[in-house]
């Protein structure tokens, strides 16, 4: 088995923490693009046309150049879990806000002419039609879509939108010429989230007995839970590429990465902490690359973030 490095995250107030799993993801896929054969075959892509839903308009604090954002919509992206307010609010304020995930497509910026003649860029951000539904009826869930799009744009092209004085336009829905746009034709889902083995244990800070192979209330993704300890498993899945096995441990009262022990072989998972007092064991329903391991330990969210990539399977 292999030891894992863990690379402090600091918790810094003025980043969404939506934003810095955001930023994890991409590097997720930028690790599982670098392990990839070159000989695999490229991903496949399909046009869509994105209907436009409304736009927002706003600067960018660096330059002072204006900026728009072209909220649209189609039915080719899946649909988000179907939340109330009250639960919005509640991920929100809780301790792992990011279990509340919005598939978005985001397009390459375009340079467009504003009302005045001076140039300006504008950057489409696609959604699930349903859920746009929602969002145009719903001013909760309208802030949270634009803060998340807001994220999107600055983590991917290196903009600094002004999050304190944009205006959603009233009767101009979208700004510009639309693009065309393509999505990632995939047969199976991109995250598939997996079930707990039944070998998998947990053991809470009273060092209780296990709770093997539980589920939570709501009966979407199984996890281990003890005490206010959390394991999410999820596997990453992109065509032509190897797939990435991501396993997200909530882990309240732990302040530093170092007061951890992690152990990962080929098909097993160990973590340790003393104080607070914390034990995950359990195997996988696969193989991975332990000498790929790559672990984040968020010391605001306390949340340690593994990466691995998995074995090939045999010919």
């Amino acid at each position: 088995m292999s030891e894992a490095n863990y690379l402090e995250v600091p918790g810094d107030t003025g980043v969404p923490y939506e934003s810095l799993f955001r930023q994890a993801n991409e590097e997720f896929r930028n690790l599982v693009q670098s392990l990839s054969d070159g000989s695999k075959p490229e991903i496949k892509t399909k046009p869509i046309k994105p209907r436009p839903g409304f736009c927002v308009k706003l600067k960018d604090t660096s330059t002072g150049a204006k900026l728009f954002i072209n909220v649209c919509h189609t039915p080719e992206l899946p649909e988000p879990r179907d939340i109330d307010d009250e639960e919005l609010i509640h991920i929100l304020e809780s301790e792992d806000p990011t279990s509340y995930r919005v598939p978005l497509s985001l397009g390459l910026p375009h340079e467009e002419v504003d009302k005045s003649g001076g140039q300006c860029m504008a950057y489409d951000v696609i959604i699930n039609e349903a859920f746009f539904r929602k969002v145009s009826s719903n001013e909760l869930f309208k802030t949270f879509l634009i803060t998340v799009a807001l994220d999107g744009i600055e983590d991917k092209y290196g903009v600094n939108p002004d999050r304190e004085t944009y205006v959603v336009l009233k009767n101009r829905p979208y700004v510009g010429a639309m693009p065309d746009h393509c999505i990632q034709d995939r047969k199976g889902p991109l995250i598939s989230e997996l079930p707990m083995s039944k070998s998998a244990s947990t053991a809470g800070c009273d060092g209780a007995a296990s709770n093997e192979g539980a589920a939570d209330s709501s009966g979407r993704n199984p996890a281990a839970w003890r005490g206010s300890a959390k394991l999410d498993l999820t596997r990453h899945s992109l065509p032509g590429q190897r797939d990435t096995l991501v396993a997200r441990f909530s882990l309240p009262g732990v302040s530093s990465g170092s007061s951890l022990a992690l152990d990962m072989g080929e098909d097993r998972v160990r973590l340790i902490s003393e104080q607070p007092k914390y034990s995950f064991d359990f195997y996988l329903p696969f193989l991975i690359d332990e000498d790929s391991v790559v672990a984040e330990f968020n010391t605001k969210h306390q949340v340690l973030m593994i990466t691995v990539p998995l074995q090939p399977p045999e010919s």
